[in-house]
């Protein structure tokens, strides 16, 4: 294919090679501001060492892991915004009580602004809604000062 011309190789500052792109791909790739809370089969997160390689973001899932050895929790929710990792919330919804239950809420060693942290806020809410729950409890993580930001929008719950 990279002697008809139909891929080319590209080199992307710190990541190993070799890697390679469609031909006629446009590689001015706009980033959105957006959050997601990705499942931990998301097929981003499958390829470790890639994640690892592109996002500086060292992952696993920790529900095979025995518990006195977890860091972050059973079933931990990678969290990116835009083009970075901001956090990892380990949640269960409890259907019975309709509320979920955010074990674990680890954020990231990078800069997390007022903008990143609202537009978490609302995909947290339609990720609740989604859960079929209506409620949520915060019950530990690394940074209470962000915890504390995030959980008071939802006191009136």
């Amino acid at each position: 294919m990279l002697q008809s011309g139909e891929v080319k190789s590209v080199i992307v500052d710190g990541v190993k090679g070799p890697l390679y792109m469609l031909s006629g791909t446009d590689i001015n790739i706009d980033i959105a501001d957006e959050v997601f809370i990705l499942s931990p089969f998301d097929t981003l997160n499958v390829f470790r060492a890639r994640l690892k390689d592109f996002f500086d973001f060292d992952y696993q899932i920790e529900c095979f892991v025995p518990a006195p050895k977890r860091k972050f929790g059973y079933f931990s929710l990678p969290i990116l915004s835009g083009e970075r990792f901001i956090a990892r919330m380990d949640a269960k919804a409890d259907r019975k009580q309709k509320t979920l239950i955010i074990h674990n809420i680890h954020f990231e060693p990078v800069e997390i602004d007022k903008k990143t942290i609202d537009t978490f806020i609302q995909n947290l809410k339609e990720f609740i809604l989604f859960n079929k729950c209506r409620d949520v409890i915060f019950k530990k993580s690394n940074n209470n000062d962000l915890l504390r930001s995030i959980s008071k929008e939802f006191s009136d719950h």
